[in-house]
Order: C-alpha cells, then structure tokens, then sequence
C-alpha cells in the first residue's frame, strides 16, 4: 500500500477526498491506502472467527483470500471522486481554486459535459459501482454483487436506473480520467493481492457475503475519515500511521473467553457468576449447558422454565460455551422494554467482567433510546470496570461504538429486542446491524411477550442469523407450541426442509435445533411451590370494592392489575380515598423518571429481603398495568387481574407468592394464595368482555383463557398444559359460545393476516431469495417510503403499536418555564428563559422526564395540529442542547393541564398523565 501511495500518479495525486473548513485536504490516494489498510487490520484484529468461517463457506475461498477481497473493496471505495462532479465540491472552500489549478496542471479537464452536468444522481458512491464492473467486465470477469459493496458504503443500495445513466456518463469520460480510475483499480488490486484472487472468485456474491462486506467497508472508512486518528496532513510512515490512527479508535478485539473448560457443570457455574462454593446447578442450567456442548456448530436453544429457574444464567452460561467454541466477537443480551433492559444491565456486565480474560479488554453497549439516563451505563462510560481479582480483564464502553448506527459493534450488548428485530427491517446503514450481530452468540428473553407482528420479524432475523451461522438462544416462562415451531421452523429453514413432527408439552423444556436435527430435552421440574385458588368475580365497582375490604382487613399486600392507563387510573381513584397514603399507582403513562423511582421504591417494599416491620407495608394497594407483569421482582400476597391471555395470566400470577417468607409476614387470610379475575362483564350465555380487554386483547383468545381457567393453579406444575390448551388450534368452546367464538376467531384470523402483510412490506427478503444486494433496499427505490430513512421510525416499524409521539411535560410561567417536576414536589425553582439552553444538569433533567402521549393525538388530520403545537410551544433555547434538541415540549399551565386542539391532558404525580373529558373553564362551571 505504501508503494501503491508512493507511486501515484501526478493526476491521481492532485485529486483530493477529504477537505475541512481551515482548507487543509487529504489527496484521494491518501485515503483510499487508509481505509484499505485500516480493513486488514478489522480482519486481522476485529472480525470474529465465526464470521469468517460463514464468508468461506458462502464463496468457497480462504480466510487470506477473502481478506485480499475485502481490502481491495475498502481501497477503491472511493474511486468515484475521481470525477469532474466530486471535484466541484471543493468549488466553495478557500483552497478550492487550488485545488483546482492543480488538478488542471496535470491534464485533467475540470469541463463537464451537458449530461453530468445536468445529472441529478451521480454521487461518487453510485459511480464507484460503475467503474469497478466495468473494471471487471473489461477483464472478463464476472462477479456479480462485488462492485455493489463500492455502491453502498454510505449505507444504502444504489438502483438499477440511475446506475445506467451514470454508466453512461463514465463511458464519455475523456482518457485521461479513465486512466485515472484504471491506476486506482489496478494499482489496488496488486497492492491487496486481489489480482490472484479475482479468477477463483464465485460468479456472483449473494448478500450474506456483500452485507457483511459492506459493513466491514464502512467501518474501515469511518476510520480513516476520523481527522483525530487520520490528520489530513500527509507522510511519514503508511504501518506508523495506520497502526496508531487504528488504536485511536480503541476498537476491542473478539472476547476471549476466561473460563470456558472449569470441571463439571456445577464448577463451571461457580467459576461464570462467582457462586459460592457450595452452589449446585439447577436441572435446567445444567441441561443449557450440556445441550450446547453436544450441538453441531451453531444451533437455536429454546429455554422454557418457569420464573425464577435461572433462565438468564443458564442462557449466559451456554452463550459463552458456544462463544468459545465457535470464535464469536461477543454476546448480545435482549429484553422486551427498556426497563427490563435497565435491569439486566448490571447484571450482564458483572459477567462480562468476570468471564474477560486476564489482561484483556473487552467492550460492552447498552442500547436504547433512553440509554443516557441509565446510571449503570453512566458509570460504565465514564471509569469502565475492572478488578484487582486475579484471572479477571476489564469491561469498557468505547465512544466510538456509541452511536445508533455502530452501537452492535461492541463485544457485549444489552439491548431491547427491537435491535435484533431491525436486522430483519429494510432500513439505511443496516449492514453495520448485520456485521455485529453476525459475530455474536444472541440471547433474546421474554419470548411469549412478542405478539404476531414482532414474531414475524424475529422469523425472519431467525433466518438471517441462522445463515450466518450464529447460535440464538430464546428464553421464555409460557411459549405457545405452536409459536415455538414457528420459530423452529424458522431458524432450520437453512440447513433443512425436513416436516418437524409434533413438539412435545413437557415443562420444563430445551429445544436445539442444529444440523443433526431437532432435539427436545425434558428437565426435571420444580417441586410444587405454589397452589393458587382461582376466581371469577363480578365486574364493577362494588364488588371489587366488597372484596378488596374483605381481603385486607387484617393487612397484606394486594396487586390489582388492570389492561388500561385510564382503568388503572379509576381503579386507584375509587381506592386512595379510603385507604390513603396505602394505594400505589404503577403505570407507563408517568415521567420516566418518575416511573423509574416508583418501580424501584416498589421492588425494595415488595422484595425478597424485605418483611413485615422491617420494610415490607403493613397493608398496601398496588394497582398497575402491565408494567407490573413480567421482570418486576416483586412479592404481593393476592392479585385481582384483568382477564388476560393465558400465558400473561400466568405471568401476573408469578407476581405474588413468589419468594419463601416466614408466615408471619402474611395475615392469616393471605396466607394461602388467592387470585381473582374479573372484567367479564357476563358470561352466560356467551363471555361479554369489559371494552378496554377486548381491544387490547383478541377476545377469541380471551374466551379461551376462560373456557380453560382452573379453579386451582399449581406453580410450575400447570403452566405448559393450560397454556398449549389455549392456544390449540382444535380448542372447542362450549356450545352457548359457538356462535360468538367462530366470529371472533373469524376477526382474530383477519387481523393475524393484516399484522403478517403489514410486517412483511417492510421486511427484507429471506436468504434463499435474496440474490443482490438492492433486494434489501428496495422499498427505498420503488416507493415515498422515505420515513424509513431514520433509526426511531425503523425501530417504530418493527411494533406493531399505533403512532404516536413523545413529549417533554412543562409548567409555562409569565417569564419562560419551569420544569413539571418543580409543581409534583412544590418546590420553587427559578423559572427558565425560553431562548437559552438550559445547563447541562437541568437539560439531563428535562430530557429524562419524556412522557409517551396517547395515540390519539397521532391518529389521522390530528397529528399534523398537535405537533404543530407543541413545537410551537418548544422553548427556542432547547434547539442548542445536544440532549434536547429535537425534542417537543407539552407546556402545562400552573395546574398541570393543557387543551391540546380539543384534547384536554393533566399530569399529577399522583395520577400520571389523563386525558379529561372537558376543558379547564367547562368543568370550572360545573
């Protein structure tokens, strides 16, 4: 590559790539031998094992042949500003009249023709794909897809049209210019050895091959266009400058695993978590771990045990044998929400620490929207982790890897599963997604909460992954069967097309599927831990409120959990007058940071290590949504639920009961545990569901739930058989009920298919028929789908939830604002001026209070007034704080309320966010 730098030609010499604002600029060569030899180094140094293995298996070359291939791509990558178009862009900077003078001084006419010059696509990403196939061509080769990588380096596919009119312009380009772009490509091709490779290339390049091509050419260019790792200024030793630019970036290398061989499996465990000594497995951990051991190469490990087996451990544990046996860069950790991401973040990253091996660094990523509010990450950015125990590295977060686009390329990654979904989403820059995940083992938990929509988008990323060859571990406590063989089917759809024969309804249960076939391990269960009375009450208020004084008399904790904000709301309300200062409101329409402080107050009061005088309320109410249904370590004494499918009914049940306690933490009457169902509003001669129930949930499956309701429910004894009862496709109701069931089994079957048509209009095409590159961009092409264009509204696409928008609450004051936080607590603080930034303290505290609006307000004509009125409302300043620029404030007046264009919104403290039915002068009338 030096010589390649050193022998330039004049004309080559005097084209420039890079150019700052003080004028200085880099020449093309400079550049292209940058990013060139910063690619051999991500191969050499960055690139997992595992994902090498896939692209020789894929193109049928070796690891030195593959890595020419990659080197020569990221060395011609910008061949395209050899060009008159590029060159102009150095029209308006101060040295652009010198650059110019030189380039003519060396032959090159910077005169365009009528066609450039009138072009409307011809960016140097596009003409780099023109030149390098016409490269090939002239030789006679033909590898289709390879110069399509020269074609996405800025993150997107180019298209067809546009490539045969730059062709054109290219083919009139004058000799000289051609000249210039043969130099690069030959030159290039010696320098990197693809010159010997090139005629043992396969006839084309499929996009497994080219997606991970592509992200490994973008990341070696971002690299070489860091000016701090790569000053403009030229010479000096080429291996110096790379070697010390490469190491500015501070790029971890693939985790080397600590302690991937320590005894038998209890030692094995001991060693991974720092259990004490006489810590014994548990029968599904321990089978995670001799599952992977026998599995063929990569494999899908299905995990159903109920709460608190040690899913998450056995996942950990089994990742990292799989990990060290197969040479993956790292682990990638995946939740439902953002909370339970923040949960098991810290967990995570202990391990990650302790199983770094002595003296090396590994990189670690939480990833989410909300990620900067989170301590644990905070903490970790700012000092890392380490420990002076022996045997033990450290664990970092690298600044570099902290965007959206780059944030799967650290060694480990906690993350909400959306960032697994969008590898199946046809979204800009998703090559980079695609070459972090490639090298990883995944583990996405809480399985049975993802519903149609999102299942269909984890198929596909299943398949992907699959193809690449990374093992995929899924956690669930209650998995439908035939979910289960959904996503079976799925991940073995691309080494085998064999019928999968019934699964089986034992519980607990491991499913591996690898090339030998599918395997189902039965685990030996739990004892009895706990048996729960079950009863349907009436709905409505009084018989909620009968029973609720009756349990409760003598103390305990009961959890109503309600499928509405607004029902929750009212349930609370009808409550905190007659047991104040002992009801809790838990809800997801609060300030997240509210939120957050509520549900860690409620995990201490509610915990394992809490009791009865000793932290643990005499007597409370906790009323909440959904948010209290799963990944929320609490232990309520009885639950009142909204009826729910099975499986989340289950879920909620594991709310209560759920850690051993002396009896006296328990009145006498809660002593045996008790649930009661209600939001039936009649169920004779045919179930009539409470409205909110039914539109959240699909009533056929509801109906179910109910025909199948035990009068008794053993913990974990009953979970797979009622729960497979309920979702079997030959469940019959009774005959009252046929009538009613057969419409709403008709409804549910409509709307699975528009949720399938819906995810798959966004989806990238499955492997097998996935043959170019543009075939995963091309909703890009043929269509105005230009909203996919962002990270947030890709993420958006991949649930399958109604639009809706998020918004900063604020209290407006004659001289600016103040935030809302200031009216919950009564304090008084100094008001802010619209048209500063805030300071960065009180910026961080704004921007973790973001409230979700409801979806209404995003519905149809709505939308466009509502935004337009809260941006309207946004202080001006806010546009120049890194943290709230782009953000949307909903100014409140000093009672906490707004008229959003007929939509009348308060937010207490107390109550969260509600929507109200009249406006503030009409209800001070009546």
């Amino acid at each position: 590559m030096a010589e390649f730098r050193r022998g330039a030609s004049a004309a080559l010499a005097s084209l420039w790539a890079k150019l700052d604002e003080e004028g200085e600029w880099m020449s093309l060569p400079q550049h292209l031998v940058d990013t060139a030899c910063v690619a051999a180094l991500l191969w050499d140094e960055w690139l997992a094992d595992s994902v090498k293995r896939s692209l020789c298996r894929a193109t049928g070359l070796g690891e030195g042949q593959l890595r020419s291939v990659l080197v020569f791509l990221a060395g011609v990558h910008d061949v395209g500003k050899a060009t008159r178009t590029f060159v102009h862009k150095a029209q308006f900077s101060e040295q652009g009249a010198s650059i110019f003078d030189g380039i003519e001084r060396e032959g090159l006419s910077l005169t365009m023709s009528r066609r450039e010059a009138d072009a409307t696509a011809f960016q140097h990403g596009l003409v780099g794909e023109v030149i390098v196939e016409e490269w090939l061509s002239q030789r006679g080769f033909r590898v289709a897809g390879l110069a399509s990588v020269v074609g996405a380096h800025h993150g997107i596919s180019t298209e067809a049209g546009v490539r045969g009119r730059a062709g054109r312009i290219v083919r009139s380009y004058p000799p000289e210019w051609r000249a210039v772009h043969e130099e690069i490509l030959d030159g290039m091709a010696r320098a990197s050895g693809f010159e010997e490779v090139l005629p043992l290339m396969p006839e084309q390049l499929n996009p497994e091959v080219t997606m991970p091509l592509v992200g490994l050419v973008i990341m070696a260019d971002w690299i070489a266009s860091n000016q701090h790792a790569f000053p403009l200024a030229e010479g000096g030793d080429l291996l110096e400058r790379v070697r010390c630019g490469y190491r500015d970036v501070e790029l971890t290398a693939p985790w080397r695993v600590a302690v991937a061989d320590k005894g038998t499996p209890d030692d094995f465990f001991r060693t991974t978590f720092g259990w004490p000594a006489e810590f014994m497995a548990r029968p599904v951990q321990r089978a995670a771990l001799e599952a992977v051991e026998s599995a063929e190469g990569a494999c899908l490990l299905i995990i159903e045990a109920p709460t608190g087996e040690g899913k998450t451990e056995a996942a950990l544990a089994a990742g990292q044998r799989l990990a060290a046996d197969l040479g993956a860069q790292g682990l990638l950790l995946a939740a439902p929400t953002m909370g339970t991401s923040n949960g098991l973040f810290p967990r995570a990253l202990e391990w990650a620490e302790r199983n770094t091996a002595e003296g090396e660094v590994t990189s670690m990523n939480l990833v989410h929207s909300r990620k900067l509010f989170s301590q644990d990450f905070s903490r970790l950015k700012v000092a890392g982790v380490g420990t002076d125990e022996p045997g033990h590295g450290s664990v970092v977060a690298r600044n570099w890897m902290q965007g959206p686009k780059k944030a799967m390329l650290s060694n480990f990654v906690v993350a909400t599963v959306d960032q697994v979904l969008l590898m199946a989403l046809q979204m800009r820059h998703s090559m980079l997604r695609h070459i972090g995940l490639a090298g990883k083992v995944i583990i996405v938990d809480e399985v049975h909460s993802y519903d149609l929509y999102m299942t269909s988008y984890l198929q596909m990323a299943l398949k992907w992954l699959a193809r690449y060859g990374v093992p995929v571990i899924l956690l669930s406590a209650t998995l439908p069967k035939e979910t289960k063989k959904s996503l079976v089917e799925a991940y073995r759809s691309q080494f085998s097309h064999e019928p999968i024969e019934d699964m089986s309804e034992a519980y607990p249960l491991l499913t591996v599927v690898d090339k030998k076939g599918v395997r189902e391990v039965e685990v030996e269960p739990r004892p009895t831990d706990m048996e729960a009375s079950i009863s349907v009450i009436p709905e409505g208020p009084e018989a909620l409120g009968t029973l609720v004084d009756d349990l409760i008399a003598d103390g305990g904790c009961l959890l109503i959990i309600c499928n509405t904000v607004r029902r929750a709301q009212e349930t609370y309300r009808e409550f905190s007058t007659t047991y104040p200062g002992e009801v809790e409101l838990h809800h997801s329409a609060f300030m997240a940071a509210e939120r957050a402080h509520k549900e860690d107050a409620l995990r201490v009061a509610l915990g394992p290590d809490s009791h009865r005088g000793a932290g643990r309320p005499e007597r409370c109410l906790i009323v909440a949504t959904q948010v209290a249904e799963q990944s929320l370590d609490i232990d309520a004494d009885v639950l009142i639920t909204d009826i729910a499918p099975m499986d989340l009914l289950i879920q909620r049940i594991g709310r209560i009961h759920r850690h051993r306690r002396p009896d006296e933490d328990r009145p006498p009457k809660l002593r045996p545990a008790q649930v009661y169902v209600r939001g039936i509003v009649q169920r004779e001669p045919f179930p009539l569901l409470e409205g909110g129930s039914a539109a959240i949930y699909e009533p056929a499956i509801l109906m179910s739930t109910l025909a199948h309701l035990p009068v008794a429910f053993r913990r974990p004894d009953d979970i797979s058989s009622l729960v497979q009862a309920t979702y079997s496709p030959g469940f019959v109701p009774p005959a009252d009920w046929a009538v009613e069931y057969a419409k709403a089994k008709a409804t549910m079957r409509k709307n699975m298919d528009r949720a399938e048509s819906r995810a798959s209009t966004f989806q990238i095409p499955i492997p097998e028929l996935a043959s170019e590159l543009g075939q995963l961009f091309e909703r890009y092409h043929s269509s105005m789908e230009k909203p996919l264009l962002g990270e947030e509204a890709g993420a958006a696409q991949v649930r399958d939830t109604e639009p809706t928008f998020e918004a900063i609450p604020i209290i407006g004051t004659d001289y600016g604002y103040r935030p809302l936080l200031s009216l919950a607590r009564n304090d008084s603080a100094v008001d802010l001026v619209d048209d500063f930034p805030p300071e960065h303290s009180m910026a961080f505290h704004l921007a973790s209070s973001v409230l979700r609006l409801p979806p209404r307000l995003a519905r149809g004509d709505a939308f466009e007034g509502n935004i337009t009125r809260l941006e309207r409302d946004t202080p001006a300043g806010w546009e120049h704080h890194h943290l709230l620029k782009g953000k949307v404030a909903l100014r409140l007046d000093e009672n906490g309320e707004i008229d959003l264009n007929g939509t009348v919104l308060r937010y207490s403290s107390e109550f969260g966010l509600e929507t109200l039915d009249s406006s503030p002068a009409d209800r001070s009338n009546t």
